[in-house]
């Protein structure tokens, strides 16, 4: 592995807080607060699935399904290699990641809604719990999957949480059920939530 910057041991090495009523941040300990706040926000992850932890690829972060030709349950979030040295950038991909999560695809591609929903909530976990509010996507292709989310969750923030009694796993929601709950959003928009994700360079 080559990395051109120091690791920031701090995202695997914790150490005794002060008062002894616990220890510093991980990843392993954010990514259970991200855990958390996401199904506050979103709805119970799908159990069925172990998550296993974090690991770091040279390539786009995203998240794998070791095993899973042999039946095998599994799920791992992979952070870019860049993010060894970057606390912040972690924690932004580790939210946006864990998203997926919440219904895993098995590998199958995520729709725009839920592309969309990892990349409001990597923002919102960034300015709420990292005082970064200046987070943000800069592929155009991530911000319009946001604001095309966006405009559903303006119509009702616990549209995500509502939907999923009915259909939990998010990229397999139709436009027809959204335009059932939501019959605001419109059809054009419903549709466009609905499709296929396709991730392009600007």
């Amino acid at each position: 592995m080559d990395t051109q910057s120091p690791i920031a041991l701090n995202q695997f090495v914790t150490s005794h807080l002060p008062d002894g009523g616990g220890y510093t941040w991980t990843l392993a300990s954010r990514l259970g607060q991200i855990l958390q706040m996401a199904q506050e926000r979103f709805g119970q992850r799908d159990l069925y699935y172990t998550i296993l932890g974090v690991e770091f690829i040279d390539g786009i972060p995203q998240v794998w399904y070791p095993g899973s030709h042999s039946g095998r349950k599994d799920i791992i979030i992979q952070l870019s290699l860049e993010c060894l040295a970057d606390p912040m950038r972690s924690c932004y991909q580790l939210a946006h990641e864990s998203i997926h999560l919440l219904s895993p695809t098995g590998g199958k591609a995520a729709t725009v809604l839920e592309e969309g929903l990892a990349t409001y909530f990597s923002a919102y976990y960034m300015r709420e719990k990292m005082a970064a509010p200046d987070w943000h996507s800069n592929m155009k292709c991530y911000a319009e999957a946001q604001a095309m989310t966006e405009a559903l969750l303006k119509i009702d923030p616990d549209a995500i949480k509502k939907l999923r009694v009915e259909q939990p796993t998010i990229s397999a929601m139709s436009a027809d059920l959204l335009l059932r709950f939501y019959p605001a959003l419109g059809v054009d928009l419903a549709e466009r939530l609905t499709t296929r994700f396709e991730r392009y360079q600007d």
